[in-house]
């Protein structure tokens, strides 16, 4: 198990739901001496965007932002540079950033399929390791580790400390792809079968709806009072995750990989929705606590939500949370 004490790391992300700060934190709490940066050079809706659309309409910007970073770190000499999914950084500012830092280990981790970021591919042989949550991915390029997400400390605590459920089933998350349409039905189902719900989705930015309501066939008859503009805090996720006896999850078409969201469950020990069937080839997969819904036709077995959760042995739940996925991640 690799020690983190006095090791010097550099770490580029995106705001990941605020996961940036957590893996940056517990770096620190293991010992280490974490240098963070902002993946993007700015983070307002256009630029987000352009950066998805393509990000050579910026090249510029992102080039001048990584040779001020790369100048104002080349005096340090980290051992690890560390980047979640890379999706800005171009291959000559990753070849600049590689020169500097001659003897540090390059890092990737992708926690997205490379479907919904496939620039990507081109700076894969700058570095050491690569590691991805999606195993068709991994299945497709055979220099890439398979490492599932993990789940925060906070949400062991929820699973040792059980108490009375307020929701049947909870939602919690983006409305992106087709997810609106099938947290509605799901929502439908809910409302008929007299179950107790809290379905919260998010979107980034009111221009985000307007653009959907526009292009997307999923969102024609969507109400701005379906979505909420502000994301919840964490404090906020877990005590609803606590009060929660099933938790619904909603796969990107196009992704293998399970979510965070799907890992943390595992961590909270309460049992789960989900549209991914790859689920069944996880070692923590019981149809006792996972239920798998067809995403043309989502219906729950009033059963499975009434019935108990089952613990599954504890090497499992090890495997899974947040200190052995960093150490996964930078072992050797």
């Amino acid at each position: 198990m690799i020690m983190f004490k006095g090791k010097k790391i550099l770490f580029f992300s995106a705001n990941f739901f605020g996961y940036h700060i957590e893996i940056r934190n517990k770096l620190i709490s293991l010992g280490a001496e974490v240098d963070f940066y902002d993946e993007r050079p700015k983070n307002s809706f256009w630029h987000k965007a352009l950066i998805r659309i393509d990000k050579r309409i910026i090249r510029n910007q992102i080039e001048n932002y990584y040779s001020k970073i790369i100048n104002d770190t080349s005096n340090i000499e980290y051992d690890y540079v560390f980047f979640l999914k890379a999706e800005v950084i171009t291959f000559k500012m990753l070849s600049e950033l590689k020169k500097n830092q001659k003897k540090a280990k390059f890092i990737l981790y992708m926690w997205d399929s490379i479907k919904n970021c496939e620039s990507v591919q081109e700076l894969f042989p700058l570095f050491d390791k690569i590691l991805s949550f999606d195993p068709i991915d991994v299945e497709n390029n055979a220099f890439m580790h398979f490492r599932p997400l993990f789940y925060l400390d906070e949400y062991v605590s929820i699973g040792n400390n059980k108490s009375k459920s307020v929701y049947d089933v909870t939602f919690i998350g983006t409305g992106h792809t087709d997810r609106y349409a099938l947290v509605m039905k799901i929502k439908h189902f809910c409302d008929r079968n007299n179950l107790k719900i809290f379905f919260f989705l998010y979107l980034q930015d009111f221009k985000i709806y307007l653009i959907r309501k526009l292009f997307n066939k999923d969102f024609k008859r969507a109400k701005l009072k379906d979505f909420f503009f502000n994301s919840l805090k964490k404090e906020e996720i877990l005590k609803i995750i606590k009060e929660s006896k099933c938790i619904l999850d909603i796969e990107r078409p196009v992704q293998f990989g399970l979510t965070m969201r799907t890992i943390e469950i595992l961590g909270a020990k309460k049992k789960l929705i989900t549209t991914n069937a790859n689920i069944k080839n996880y070692d923590f997969y019981k149809e006792s606590n996972i239920c798998i819904i067809d995403r043309n036709n989502p219906l729950i077995p009033i059963d499975f939500i009434n019935s108990d959760y089952v613990d599954v042995p504890q090497d499992i739940y090890l495997k899974y949370n947040f200190s052995n996925w960093l150490h996964d991640t930078f072992n050797n």
